[in-house]
């Protein structure tokens, strides 16, 4: 993955989807920064990031299960980003990248204080196996987040959408809008934008993941399954995130990139979810009562400052 996050069509179009959704509902005009900077900045490019004229270094983003950290270095040219992640592997590799502030840890017990960040990322997190409860997850978000701040998500679509693919990345959950705007609402968080995307490629993808379900070999291998008691075996299977011939790759980021500029439209599906969405001034107790019985280890909470003084990284 570390290898294919800055070329590969599909991060390169998760990337801009992203960067439009901090252009439509900037950072920068909430409380305690300058009103209307940062609106109007386009973001066109999935490479080059929000930075420029109205970049804002004293706003804290959180990139709330990093991986590898392509994203935080995108975000890195407009904001002061924080990295946390799980895996020390993936940390290790974002530390290559050169990002300095980044800690190991579980987005169902964020090791930060509350209140500390303006923004938050979480990019194909929640819906993995890894996360067991991802209200929970997310009730964590809202309490790190300043009264005001942003959250971003992506997440899959339908669960009738599932593939190998999931099974090899270990999707525990896929999503519907309705749903995701629901779980918003229950962390305490107000949905701004919920739409799906990746819609030019829905049909022609939607339609090979079911005549591969259908097909007689996919069929007796789920029969097996069922008979031994076994959840799905990935086997053979492989992510669909593979390195494509480059031609294959710049037709395919073309396309996303022409359907970044057509998201206007009303669109009834897609193979993803964006969401953005807000904390109010004050958070709900449903919202934050969850996220405080979360954290059940207060002396592991990292310091923002100190991060930046370069203490309590939390890498293990």
């Amino acid at each position: 993955m570390f290898a294919l996050e800055q070329r590969h069509w599909w991060y390169r179009a998760l990337r801009r989807q992203i960067l439009h959704a901090l252009t439509d509902f900037p950072i920068l005009s909430m409380q305690g920064v300058a009103q209307g900077a940062g609106r109007g900045v386009r973001c066109p490019d999935a490479d080059r990031g929000v930075g420029g004229p109205h970049a804002d270094r004293g706003v804290r983003c959180l990139d709330a299960g990093c991986g590898t950290g392509m994203n935080l270095t995108t975000l890195n040219e407009r904001f002061q980003v924080f990295g946390l992640d799980i895996s020390h592997l993936a940390l290790s590799l974002a530390a290559k990248r050169g990002l300095p502030h980044l800690a190991q840890g579980s987005v169902e017990a964020i090791p930060f204080e509350s209140a500390t960040m303006d923004l938050i990322i979480s990019a194909d997190v929640l819906y993995h196996r890894g996360v067991s409860d991802d209200l929970g997850a997310l009730r964590e978000m809202a309490r790190c987040l300043r009264p005001g701040g942003l959250i971003v998500l992506n997440l899959p679509a339908f669960s009738w959408l599932r593939s190998r693919h999931d099974d090899v990345i270990h999707t525990a959950r896929r999503y519907t809008r309705t749903e995701v705007e629901r779980k918003l609402r229950r962390a305490g968080l107000e949905p701004l934008r919920v739409r799906y995307w990746n819609w030019l490629l829905f049909l022609p993808l939607a339609l090979i993941r079911i005549l591969r379900r259908m097909s007689p070999s996919a069929r007796a291998e789920r029969c097996t399954e069922t008979l031994r008691g076994q959840a799905p075996i990935p086997g053979g299977a492989r992510s669909d995130l593979v390195a494509l011939p480059a031609w294959i790759n710049r037709a395919m980021d073309g396309l996303l990139a022409l359907e970044a500029h057509l998201m206007a439209l009303p669109i009834p599906a897609g193979l993803s979810i964006i969401a953005v969405a807000r904390k109010g001034e004050k958070l709900s107790a449903i919202g934050d009562g969850g996220s405080a019985r979360k954290r059940s280890n207060p002396a592991r909470v990292i310091r923002v400052e100190d991060m930046r003084a370069g203490k309590g990284a939390g890498r293990e």
